[in-house]
C-alpha cells in the first residue's frame, strides 16, 4: 500500500514537471514571437527609445491621464505618421494618428482587437462593439432599422424632457462649483434607458437605483483594470478582488436587462388585436401609446432565413447600446458645457442662434437641427479637442500598406499587429490643425473643412464599428 502511494506520488510529480515544461516551452515560443514581431515593428514604424523602460515599456511614461496624453502629442515632431508603443517587455501596439495612416487602418476592414475590448466583454458580451466577422455583419444588418430617422425622430421629446430636468437641477446650484459630468451622466443614462427599453428609473432624482449604481461601478472597475498590467490576463484578474466583484456587478446588470426583455416579450405576445397595438412603423409593431424603442426592434428583427436574435444576443445588444450611448454621450455633453463656460463669447453666439431659431418655443424640434449651424460648429470643435472615444483598436489579419502622401513613403505592417488609432492625437496633429490647442469653432466652416483631409477629423470613427 505504501509502495503504491509512493509510485502514485512519483507519477503525479512527473506529470506536473511535464506540464510545467510544456507550458514553459509553449509560452516561451509565444513570447519570443511577440518580441520578434515587436522589434520588426520598431524598424517599420519607429520607436521612442528615450522613454522606453526595459520592463514597463512606455506605460510608465505615457500614463492614462492628462499628463500622459499631452506627452504623446510631443511625438509628432519625430514620428509624424505612426509609432511603435511598447506595453511591456515583449509586446507592442502600433499607434497611428496621421490622416494617411488612420485612413489606411479604418478602411482596411481589419477586425477590432481583443486587447482592450475584452475588458468590457463580460458585461456587453458579443454585441456590435465587440463582435466581428459574419456575426457582426448579420447583427449590424438586423439593427440598421433602429437608426432610421423615422425611429429616432420621436426620441427628441425624450431628449427635451430629460434635458430640462437636468437644467432645473442646475438652477438650484447657480453660483456654485458643479461637477457637471455626474448630472449629465444621470441624464444620458435616463434617456438611453427610455430609448432602449422604455424604462423610467427617474434616475436624475433617485440616484441609488441598483442598476444605476452597478453601471457606475462596472465603469470604475474597467478603468482600474486598464491601469493594472497584470490584470490584462483574465485568469489573474478573475482571481483578484476586483475581478470577483466585477462578476457580482455584471450579474446585477444582466439580471436587470433579462427581466425587462422577458416582460416585454410577454406584453408583445398579449397584444393580439389592433386596439392593443399601434400601427406599424418601418415594419415593427409596438404597444399602443408607447414609442417604438430599441428593444421592440431587437425582439422582432428577422434575417433572410426568418431567424431572429436569441435572448442572449438581444441582451448583449441592449447592454452595448446603453454602454456606448450613455458613457460617450455624457462625456461629450459634459465637455461641451465646460467649453461653453470657459468661452463666454462662443456661448453668447450659441444662445443667440437658439433664441432666433426657437423663438418662444421651449423644446428643440427635429426640423430645427439643420438651422443650428453655429451650435453645430461649436459642438464639432468640442469633440475635436475632447473626443469621447479617444482611442480605437484593430488587429491586422493581412499585411497592411500605409502610404504617406506627402513623401510617398510606403510602410508594410505585418499580420497580427495590434493597431491603436489615437483620435486624441489625430485631432491635435500640428500638420493639419493650426494652433491645435486653441478652441475655435470656425475651423468647421465649409471652406476650412474642404482644406483638410477627410480623415483628419473622425470623432465617431469610420469603417466597421
Amino acid at each position: 500500500y505504501g509502495l503504491g502511494l509512493y509510485l502514485l506520488s512519483i507519477g503525479y510529480q512527473t506529470c506536473l514537471v511535464i506540464l510545467a515544461l510544456y507550458l514553459s516551452m509553449h509560452y516561451g515560443m509565444v513570447l519570443r514571437r511577440l518580441h520578434s514581431n515587436a522589434k520588426h515593428l520598431d524598424e517599420v514604424a519607429g520607436v521612442d527609445k528615450r522613454t522606453k523602460h526595459w520592463f514597463y515599456g512606455h506605460m510608465k511614461h505615457y500614463t492614462n491621464n492628462e499628463t500622459g496624453l499631452l506627452r504623446l502629442i510631443q511625438r509628432f515632431k519625430t514620428f509624424p505618421l505612426m509609432i511603435s508603443h511598447w506595453i511591456g517587455p515583449v509586446m507592442t501596439i502600433l499607434q497611428v494618428y496621421h490622416p494617411d495612416s488612420v485612413h489606411a487602418v479604418l478602411t482596411s476592414g481589419a477586425p477590432k482587437n481583443d486587447l482592450g475590448y475584452r475588458f468590457i466583454r463580460p458585461w456587453i458580451g458579443d454585441g456590435l462593439l465587440t463582435s466581428k466577422g459574419s456575426k457582426w455583419f448579420r447583427n449590424r444588418r438586423l439593427l440598421t432599422p433602429a437608426f432610421h430617422y423615422k425611429v429616432l425622430k420621436p426620441y427628441s421629446e425624450i431628449f427635451n424632457k430629460n434635458s430640462l430636468v437636468m437644467v432645473d437641477k442646475f438652477k438650484k446650484v447657480c453660483g456654485q462649483s458643479v461637477e457637471v459630468h455626474t448630472h449629465v451622466g444621470l441624464m444620458t443614462l435616463d434617456t438611453m434607458l427610455q430609448c432602449a427599453m422604455s424604462t423610467n428609473t427617474n434616475c436624475q432624482h433617485v440616484t441609488d437605483h441598483p442598476y444605476l449604481m452597478a453601471v457606475k461601478e462596472v465603469g470604475d472597475l474597467l478603468m482600474e483594470r486598464s491601469r493594472q498590467p497584470f490584470h490584462f490576463f483574465d485568469w489573474m484578474y478573475n482571481l483578484s478582488a476586483n475581478g470577483i466583484r466585477n462578476k457580482v456587478v455584471v450579474k446585477v446588470l444582466h439580471d436587470h436587462t433579462e427581466k425587462i426583455i422577458a416582460e416585454r416579450k410577454e406584453v408583445l405576445a398579449k397584444a393580439v388585436n389592433d386596439e392593443e397595438k399601434d400601427s406599424e412603423m418601418e415594419g415593427f409593431q409596438t404597444i399602443k401609446g408607447k414609442v417604438l424603442d430599441f428593444l421592440d426592434i431587437l425582439l422582432q428583427s428577422k434575417d433572410e432565413d426568418g431567424k431572429g436574435l436569441t435572448d442572449i444576443e438581444i441582451r448583449d445588444e441592449v447592454d452595448t447600446f446603453l454602454f456606448e450611448g450613455h458613457d460617450t454621450t455624457s462625456s461629450g455633453i459634459a465637455w461641451a458645457l465646460y467649453h461653453l463656460a470657459k468661452y463666454p463669447e462662443f456661448q453668447t453666439k450659441c444662445r443667440d442662434e437658439l433664441t432666433e431659431v426657437l423663438g418662444d418655443r421651449k423644446y428643440v424640434e427635429w426640423n430645427d437641427l439643420p438651422k443650428l449651424e453655429y451650435l453645430t460648429k461649436f459642438i464639432k470643435e468640442s469633440l475635436r479637442l475632447k473626443p469621447p472615444v479617444y482611442i480605437m483598436g484593430r488587429q491586422l489579419e493581412e499585411p497592411l500598406k500605409i502610404t504617406e502622401k506627402s513623401s510617398g513613403r510606403v510602410s508594410t505592417i505585418p499580420v497580427g499587429t495590434n493597431v491603436s488609432t489615437s483620435i486624441f492625437m489625430l485631432h491635435r496633429h500640428e500638420n493639419f490643425w493650426d494652433n491645435p490647442t486653441v478652441f475655435d469653432p470656425e475651423r468647421f466652416t465649409k471652406e476650412n473643412i474642404a482644406k483638410r483631409p477627410a480623415f483628419a477629423y473622425v470623432p465617431f470613427s469610420a469603417g466597421s464599428r
